[in-house]
């Protein structure tokens, strides 16, 4: 992969050779994401995050993306604490897959992947207490529940991520998508914060859809998503902030 993923700094497909020695820690921690205020977010998730995490849209190249927020801000996670654990009612599932990752590549099938310089990533001899280490392969080949586990998380996200995709093609072809700002204060440093550039569903654009429009949102299953969106922006406050829509800013 010429352009790796938020975190990931080396993937490698997995192995049962090569990775027989390879155990993960257990817990899990994020300390790997304790420099990223926003976290990749997918469709599938939405409902259970929204009354936790605010979802915010990312305008990117192929179709607006959303994102978590986990923190005011920028390179600082409000959800990781000193010792990596995720203080967050709710764990996105691209942290819980992390280090794994699918791998596409043109004319191939896909390749269950990981990131074997991940700091939770330990060989069987090292770092902590053999209770604190799970394996990845049984000592006959297998897979562990672990393993089993990570590899169902790791094709569900795929297939979820496309989905995601579609969801924001469809808003921003419908132009429901208004530029916002979240503004606020630091309470630690008192400094304020702004976050410009995010995108959010208008509910006013919604509410007047056509409804020929309106009936291809309920035929895909995108309103369920875009309520829970709207939902989440109540959790704003969780991070200090105000969220007020962007004077500036023009309907995606």
């Amino acid at each position: 992969m010429s352009s790796l993923p938020l975190f990931y700094r080396s993937v490698v497909p997995l192995n049962r050779d090569a990775h027989t020695r390879l155990r993960l820690r257990n817990p899990q921690r994020f300390g790997f994401a304790r420099t990223s205020h926003l976290i990749p977010a997918v469709v599938d998730e939405f409902a259970a995050a929204c009354r936790h995490l605010p979802i915010l849209f990312l305008p990117e190249s192929l179709g607006p993306t959303p994102v978590f927020l986990a923190g005011l801000v920028p390179g600082r996670s409000a959800l990781v604490s000193d010792d990596g654990a995720w203080s967050g009612r709710y764990l996105p599932a691209y942290l819980r897959r992390y280090p794994f990752i699918l791998g596409e590549s043109d004319g191939q099938p896909p390749l269950v992947c990981l990131d074997d310089t991940a700091e939770g990533v330990l060989l069987a001899d090292e770092g902590e207490e053999a209770g604190e280490r799970v394996a990845l392969f049984e000592t006959d080949g297998t897979e562990t529940a672990l393993l089993q586990e990570r590899v169902r998380l790791v094709s569900d996200y795929a297939q979820a991520a496309r989905r995601t995709a579609a969801l924001g093609r469809a808003l921003q072809d419908l132009g429901l998508l208004r530029g916002v700002t979240l503004q606020g204060q630091d309470l630690a440093t008192g400094e304020s914060h702004s976050l410009y550039g995010a995108l959010a569903v208008d509910e006013g654009a919604l509410a007047g859809l056509g409804d020929e429009a309106f009936l291809s949102l309920r035929c895909e299953g995108w309103l369920g998503p875009i309520h829970a969106h709207l939902v989440s922006l109540q959790a704003v406050g969780d991070f200090t902030l105000t969220f007020a829509a962007s004077t500036a800013a023009s309907k995606a």
